[in-house]
């Protein structure tokens, strides 16, 4: 008695092979394809971010200062990567406190070389209270002022390194000034860049990643996200 058994045949397996190999091939490209969009969607989201949070880190304190020292209204300083100024003293003469009631702060936002990756920048923020001195306050005492503040007081002897006491943030990575036909600077207080009004500051933030000097080649694509604006203090003075 001779037993049949059900069996593929050789095309049946042939077929079934190629077919699972193209299945298998589909399903790699597909998940290197999602893997590579997902990795890009997240680092431009990374980059987007960081510039927007130091946008409005930069705003919010700006909209308190009381002093801006750099960059100054004065060539060939009116266009900088250091952007520094104070609340709470006064613009003309330094006498600080203006309020005797209200705290003291310099804030100094700086472009420092990145310590991992060579050759790349970072956009730094340095900030602390400033003791003050025993005595009235500034409208008590217009001349001479019992404590004076000068632009070389603030204690940044090297960007993104914290010193007496001072906080630092990192804010954003690799940061790139705008072209040098635009002037390569991050803040501007030049009327030819939109900083007319005497309280303002053009603030030029741009992060450039780039794929190729990472070693990612062609399967990732440079990130360059741009934020520019004109900001305006709230006070008097040059």
């Amino acid at each position: 008695m001779i037993k049949r058994r059900n069996a593929f045949t050789l095309v049946e397996m042939i077929l079934a092979v190629f077919i699972f190999g193209y299945m298998s091939a589909s399903m790699a490209t597909i998940y290197s394809t999602t893997n590579r969009h997902m990795f890009q969607n997240y680092r431009r989201n990374i980059v987007k971010t960081s510039t927007l949070v130091s946008m409005r880190a930069i705003q919010n304190n700006l909209a308190l200062a009381t002093r801006i020292d750099w960059p100054n209204r004065t060539a060939p300083n009116d266009r900088l990567n250091t952007l520094a100024f104070a609340t709470n003293i006064d613009q003309l003469t330094g006498c600080y406190p203006v309020n005797p009631f209200q705290p003291v702060h310099w804030h100094y936002f700086c472009l420092g070389n990145d310590p991992l990756i060579a050759g790349s920048r970072n956009l730094y923020y340095h900030t602390n209270t400033t003791a003050l001195a025993a005595g009235p306050a500034c409208s008590n005492f217009p001349s001479p002022c019992p404590t004076c503040w000068t632009p070389t007081s603030y204690p940044v002897p090297t960007c993104g390194a914290a010193a007496a006491g001072q906080t630092v943030t990192l804010l954003m990575r690799h940061v790139v000034p705008l072209p040098a036909t635009s002037g390569g600077f991050l803040f501007s207080r030049r009327g030819a860049d939109g900083a007319a009004p005497v309280g303002a500051v053009r603030v030029a933030l741009r992060s450039f990643w780039q794929a190729n000097p990472r070693g990612f080649g062609t399967s990732q694509r440079d990130v360059d996200f741009t934020l520019d604006t004109v900001l305006s203090v709230s006070r008097h003075g040059p």
